[in-house]
């Protein structure tokens, strides 16, 4: 399933004439166009992202990469990160498109078929490197995927095939260095109850039933039935283990991409970090600064709804190392019960405790303020009064990092100027499909496509700003990572810088 330059296989057709088709060259290879028209006969069905991909505008994305791009300090950034794809909420401020991050996010990325292949490459390539780490006898790198949060209603990843692409790379990776890698699923070493002990070994599965089946030692390595973990891919699942073990895993002998996985997963450590880039660079696009609090209890978080509710503001609560809008909660009016404010509160904490393996909720919360975003305004456009966020994707090429405009993802339901309606809230193309059964591609757009920049009343310069700004935000967490780990949960270490 390696995505790669076609070779062309040629017949004569009914007039005689020479005809060329693109063919793999390995014959063992199936296209992922064929691995996902006959995925319900495989399993369950996978969602094809063509058309989003084919409508990015190849010339624009060429503009904002080279735009965007920001050398790494030094190469020992390269083993720090892969990719990120920042969502941000867009307003008008004195006529001036102004953007609002959301969250940073990390490998665990779903989309990333909706970037053109030529992003593709140096995304599975840095994603290939894994392999490289420092040398730990019999490597197991563990691919985790969102999905199967509900005990009752499990749901199946549509975009299980991209985790298996990094799979792949990493696979590739342990190739070039004459290694033999074997790729597995969870769901069969837990039917087996045991792990192969020799040889590099891949281990795809759902974040829960990793969660289900690791353990930590006496020296507090990570260890999934009896073998020792050497990597993690995906910044949300492996802030869940940091979170399942009370932060004592052995970070120092684990490879995570992204290394920023706290930041990547846990909101209020992302706007710490943003706030503290754009006092040091700023940016007029981009808010001066976000407010937030850390919540790390109950009483914290409830006191704190209402303090903000006091103060004229309108709150917004999110838990830490969640996804698809799990837990997050607007309180807009401050004539709400007290009563119905604290069910709510109630309820978010018991549905991370259910869906995440929370022990007492995903604390610490983050509290925010509401953002009165934008939303479309096209008279009579299937999707008018609904809001959207954008998806710009960071990831490194080589000692760069660039930035590629990916999706605008658009709430499922319209949303009034008072915000009423949580489901016109929520920008998740995810949790959109759940609530309508529709098909992701109803709910987004391709943002790298002119028609789109049109409908959303955006420019070429917007975007522009927008990638700068996401690329440099990226390079200073990357910096950080290095100059401050403490700050990013991670073990103090001797900073190793060399001159690219």
């Amino acid at each position: 399933m390696a995505i790669s330059t076609p070779a062309l296989f040629r017949v004569f057709d009914s007039t005689n004439r020479i005809r060329s088709f693109p063919v793999s060259t390995n014959p063992l290879e199936i296209s992922l166009d064929t691995l996902l028209a006959a995925s319900p006969l495989l399993g369950h069905p996978l969602e094809d992202r063509t058309p989003i991909r084919e409508a990015q505008d190849r010339q624009l994305i060429d503009l904002w990469r080279n735009a965007s791009s920001v050398r790494l300090r030094g190469a020992s950034q390269q083993n720090l990160f892969c990719v990120a794809p920042l969502d941000l909420l867009v307003s008008n401020e004195q006529g001036q498109k102004q953007f609002h991050l959301l969250e940073l996010n990390g490998t665990g990325i779903g989309g990333l078929t909706n970037l053109t292949e030529d992003a593709l490459g140096p995304i599975l390539a840095g994603m290939g490197q894994i392999a490289s780490a420092p040398a730990i006898a019999d490597p197991l790198i563990l691919v985790a995927s969102s999905g199967k949060e509900s005990e009752t209603n499990p749901r199946l990843n549509k975009l299980i095939h991209e985790k298996l692409m990094y799979a792949d790379a990493i696979k590739r990776g342990f190739q070039q260095r004459g290694e033999s890698a074997t790729v597995t699923v969870m769901s069969q070493l837990a039917a087996s109850s045991e792990c192969p002990r020799r040889g590099p070994l891949i281990v795809v599965g759902y974040i829960k039933e990793f969660l289900d089946h690791l353990e930590t030692d006496q020296d507090n390595r990570l260890m999934l039935l009896g073998r020792e973990v050497t990597g993690a891919v995906n910044d949300r699942f492996f802030m869940n283990v940091h979170d399942h073990f009370d932060g004592r895993v052995n970070l120092a002998r684990l490879t995570i991409m992204n290394r920023c996985f706290l930041a990547g997963a846990d909101k209020g450590i992302a706007y710490d970090l943003l706030n503290d880039f754009l006092r040091s660079q700023p940016k007029s696009q981009f808010p001066s600064r976000t407010d937030f609090n850390v919540c790390c209890c109950r009483e914290e978080l409830t006191e704190t709804v209402f303090a903000w509710l006091r103060r004229g503001l309108r709150p917004v609560i999110k838990p830490h190392g969640t996804g698809l809008g799990h837990g997050i909660e607007f309180f807009l009016s401050a004539d709400e019960p007290d009563v119905s404010i604290l069910k709510r509160i109630d309820g978010s904490i018991r549905l991370t405790e259910e869906y995440y393996r929370a022990k007492g909720g995903a604390f610490p919360y983050t509290v925010c303020e509401y953002v009165n975003a934008d939303r479309i305004d096209r008279p009579g456009h299937r999707l008018q009064g609904h809001k959207y966020e954008l998806r710009v994707v960071v990831y490194r090429d080589g000692m760069t990092l660039q930035a590629l405009p990916s999706i605008v993802k658009v709430a499922c339901e319209p949303c009034g100027q008072d915000g009423d309606g949580k489901h016109g809230l929520i920008n998740n193309i995810t949790a959109s499909c759940v609530r309508t059964q529709a098909k992701g591609t109803d709910y987004m757009f391709p943002l790298a496509n002119r028609e789109t920049l049109a409908l959303f009343g955006l420019t070429e310069q917007d975007i522009t700003a927008l990638c700068r700004g996401a690329t440099g935000y990226v390079r200073y967490v990357l910096d950080q990572v290095e100059d401050q780990p403490a700050r990013l949960g991670l073990p103090d270490a001797r900073r190793k810088t060399v001159a690219a």
